[in-house]
C-alpha cells in the first residue's frame, strides 16, 4: 500500500525536530568537540522543513568565520551539500565562497576527488558537485562532470560497476588500483548512490539545457540502476537515487521512477525510530542518527514535494 504523501512530510519534520535539539545557543551545530564537521546537511534539511530561523542562525555562525570550513578537510562531497543548502536559502555570503572553492577542485577530465588532493576521482563527489554547479548557473562545470560520469558506463567486467578513475580519467579497475571500489550488481546493500547521482545529474542537465541527449543519458543510468539487486530502491544507500527518480518522473512521467521513489519513502517510514532518527548500517551512534536524520528528511521532503 502506498503511504500517504503527508506521512512523508510528517516523518521529515520529526527528523528535523530531532536534529534541532542539538543546535547550540550561538547557532552552531557542533554538539561534540570531537565531531566538528557534521553540519553540512543541516541548512538543506531545515530549509525544506520551513525551519528558516534555525537554518539562518547556523549559516550566520558559518559566515562569521568561514575558517570553520577547514574542519571539512577539503571534502568535496560534504561541501557540495553545504553549498546546495545555503544557496537555496539565498545565503550567498557562504554559497559563493563554497562554489568558488568547489570549481577549483575539478580536474581537466571533468572528475572531482572526494577530498582535495586525492589521487582518485570518484562518482559521488563528481556528480554531486555537478548538480551544485547547475544551481550556480555553471552549466559548463556540470557538463564536464557529466562527461566524466559517462565514461563509467564502459565497464570491462560484467556485473561490476567501478566508480573511481585516476586523475587522468582511467577507470580504476583492479589492474590499476588493487583496492578498486565497485558495485556488485548481483549483491544487496551496495552504494547505489554511485549510479543514482549521475542519473540525477543527467536529468538536471536536461532540465537546464533542454537538450534531449542528456535525457537519453539519464535513461541509461536508470536502466543500469534497475539491473542492481532487489533492494536497489529500499536500501539506506538509495536516498540519492530516490531524488533522481523523482526528477526523472517529473520529466518523463515514467511510473517505474515514481514507484522507486515512493518505495524508498515507505522504507524510511518503516524504519524511523520513535525519536525521529534512523540507525544506518547497524550503527545507533548519535553521529550516525543525526546525519541520517538530516539526509533522510531531505529525501522525504523532496519526494513529497515532487510527487505530491
Amino acid at each position: 500500500m502506498i503511504a500517504p504523501i503527508d506521512a512523508f512530510r510528517a516523518a521529515g519534520q520529526r527528523a528535523v525536530d530531532f536534529q534541532l535539539q542539538f543546535q547550540q545557543p550561538d547557532g552552531s551545530f557542533v554538539w561534540d568537540p570531537e565531531i566538528p564537521d557534521a553540519y553540512h546537511k543541516q541548512s538543506y534539511s531545515w530549509g525544506l522543513a520551513g525551519r528558516l530561523p534555525e537554518a539562518n542562525r547556523l549559516i550566520n555562525w558559518i559566515a562569521r568565520d568561514l575558517a570553520v570550513l577547514a574542519d571539512y578537510r577539503g571534502d568535496v562531497y560534504k561541501l557540495s551539500w553545504m553549498f546546495q543548502g545555503t544557496h537555496r536559502l539565498g545565503r550567498f555570503d557562504v554559497s559563493h565562497h563554497l562554489m568558488n572553492w568547489l570549481v577549483r577542485q575539478q580536474t581537466e577530465c571533468g572528475g572531482f576527488p572526494h577530498f582535495a588532493g586525492d589521487r582518485w576521482l570518484r562518482c559521488l563527489p563528481t556528480a554531486w558537485a555537478g548538480v551544485s554547479a547547475l544551481y550556480f548557473g555553471r552549466v559548463d562545470v556540470a557538463q564536464l562532470a557529466a562527461q566524466w560520469c559517462l565514461t563509467l558506463l564502459d565497464q570491462p567486467d560484467e556485473g561490476h560497476y567501478y566508480y573511481r578513475t585516476t586523475l587522468d580519467g582511467r577507470l580504476a579497475t583492479p589492474g590499476v588500483d588493487p583496492g578498486a571500489m565497485f558495485i556488485d550488481m548481483s549483491a544487496p546493500q551496495q552504494p547505489y548512490w554511485e549510479i543514482g547521482l549521475p542519473w540525477l545529474l543527467m536529468s538536471r542537465l536536461h532540465m537546464a539545457t533542454g537538450d534531449p541527449v542528456w535525457l537519453e543519458r539519464a535513461e541509461r543510468f536508470f536502466e543500469l540502476h534497475l539491473q542492481c539487486a532487489d533492494d536497489r530502491f529500499v536500501h539506506t544507500g538509495s536516498g540519492k537515487s530516490s531524488l533522481a527518480a523523482c526528477v526523472y518522473f517529473l520529466i518523463t512521467g515514467d511510473e517505474r521512477a515514481r514507484a522507486a521513489a515512493l518505495s524508498f519513502g515507505e522504507r524510511l517510514l518503516e524504519t524511523q525510530r520513535p525519536d525521529g532518527s534512523w540507525e544506518v548500517g547497524g550503527s545507533a551512534s548519535l553521529l550516525t542518527r543525526i546525519d541520517a536524520a538530516a539526509e533522510f528528511s531531505v529525501w522525504l521532503q523532496e519526494i513529497a514535494g515532487m510527487l505530491g
